[in-house]
């Protein structure tokens, strides 16, 4: 009887780790579409590459993209994450205009509810989502648009969806750190305007 009770007590507290083992799985949350967009990511890549090329080489300014995406990434530490950043947006190829650099902006990693979470403070098109374990060297972010770019934080929609509004459909993205002290960003295959958009992230 004692051996009985005993079972079932240990298999209740199991039930928290292995909750939080399902958390920390960013392809157990994702929407399909979201999903659909991290595995095309590479793809992404060398499409917006190529297709903001010409235009960043007219107005001189390429380079910059260059210097994000092709610096070295090293180890996910998320102490080295969290914390002030400036941050700044590139949209890379695509209708919209080939290729966009923006201002400068502010941003935040930090921890919430015992997990890591990144918010754009400042500026247009703000947001904000849980970054997820992805591999050594990058996490996944589920990010999600603020209600009227600059207004509340919104929940993610979770692995049911739903959300058409162009303007409010989540983003995903993957985050690395870079061996110069920066980070960046890269959202794939966004609803509105270009191939990937990259955040670029240094030191406040």
């Amino acid at each position: 009887m004692r051996l009985v009770l005993l079972a079932t007590i240990l298999s209740f507290t199991a039930l928290p780790a292995l909750a939080d083992e399902a958390v920390l799985d960013w392809k157990s949350q994702a929407t399909p579409h979201d999903f659909d967009r991290l595995d095309r990511y590479e793809d992404a890549v060398t499409k917006g590459m190529m297709e903001s090329r010409v235009a960043g080489e007219e107005n001189g300014s390429y380079n910059e993209l260059v210097s994000v995406m092709e610096e070295e990434t090293v180890e996910a530490d998320p102490e080295k994450l969290k914390g002030q950043w400036n941050c700044r947006t590139i949209k890379a190829g695509g209708p919209f205009a080939g290729f966009v650099v923006y201002g400068w902006f502010r941003c935040e990693i930090r921890e919430r509810e015992g997990r890591l979470f990144f918010e754009k403070l400042t500026g247009s098109q703000r947001q904000s989502g849980y970054l997820y374990p992805r591999d050594e060297k990058s996490w996944v972010l589920l990010a999600t648009p603020n209600e009227g770019h600059s207004g509340p934080i919104r929940d993610y929609s979770g692995p049911e969806g739903g959300v058409t509004d162009p303007q409010l459909v989540d983003e995903p993205a993957i985050v690395s750190l870079l061996k110069d002290g920066r980070a960046r960003v890269v959202f794939p295959w966004p609803e509105l305007e270009s191939t990937f958009n990259v955040l670029e992230m240094t030191r406040r």
